[in-house]
């Protein structure tokens, strides 16, 4: 059949193929699942779903999953308690990840925790040996790699002798120019031995990672008098006596030997 021609002579089907300038042009339409604040965007629950790659849970991953064992609860379980979906209860699992602020205390309230101990603060307990049962591999730590440890600052261990034996009091520390900077009170015991040769412990552990690290540093203190020094040390820290109080007494301990070590789970 001869399609039908318009005044012009050109065709009518061809015509009609033709774009006419300022009309619209249906195009494909692709479905983008809703992206849920705080979440990454992941396929809906109801289509079918392989991860891209395979597992590599980081450290909250690892202690989510811990404290999950613990509990005996399933993932379902966990993202239902949380108002989380379960595709993003596992991809938590699976992969490092950095949630929100209020999906981590959803996460934890449901987990029946704190975000500060899925996050791996405060984790002192001892290293246990791995799954394989073999014990836990040790390794010198070049004192470079200690003064990157140690750098932020914190809460350490300052240790020196007494009339009646050694002496280890908790302190909050600060590193100046590669020193280390505490502040303590008039009379304090540490004040009383701001200027002794002193040695100065800082470790973290991680019991759901079975690993964790140690710096020793040892060296002479002497309390911080000369108006200049007082000044700079004033400036560049932000330091409170543990026991608390205003104490404006500030001890500096210069390093003379820094060695550590790292512990890890095989």
């Amino acid at each position: 059949m001869t399609a039908w021609k318009n005044r012009g002579g050109e065709a009518a089907s061809e015509a009609w193929a033709r774009p006419v300038r300022g009309a619209a042009i249906p195009k494909s339409v692709s479905y983008v699942p809703r992206q849920v604040p705080g979440q990454p965007n992941l396929p809906d629950q109801h289509e079918p779903w392989t991860w891209p790659s395979p597992p590599d849970p980081g450290d909250l991953s690892k202690r989510i999953a811990r404290r999950r064992a613990e509990l005996r609860l399933s993932r379902a379980q966990v993202a239902a308690r949380a108002g989380l979906s379960l595709r993003y209860v596992e991809y938590l699992e699976r992969y490092p990840a950095r949630p929100q602020g209020a999906a981590l205390r959803k996460l934890a309230a449901a987990l029946q925790t704190t975000p500060a101990a899925l996050l791996g603060a405060g984790a002192q307990l001892p290293t246990a040996p791995g799954r394989s049962g073999r014990p836990p591999v040790v390794t010198k730590l070049l004192p470079t790699e200690c003064r990157q440890l140690i750098a932020p600052g914190g809460i350490g261990r300052i240790a020196f002798g007494t009339a009646s034996g050694p002496v280890v009091l908790p302190v909050n520390f600060a590193v100046v120019a590669g020193t280390i900077v505490i502040r303590t009170c008039e009379g304090s015991m540490i004040e009383g031995h701001a200027d002794d040769q002193v040695a100065f412990e800082v470790d973290h552990l991680d019991e759901a990672l079975c690993q964790g690290w140690s710096v020793l540093v040892r060296g002479p203190a002497h309390r911080v008098a000369h108006p200049a020094e007082l000044h700079h040390v004033r400036r560049d820290t932000t330091l409170w006596p543990w026991p608390g109080g205003d104490g404006d007494v500030y001890v500096r301990i210069i390093p003379d030997r820094i060695t550590g070590r790292r512990i890890e789970s095989t």
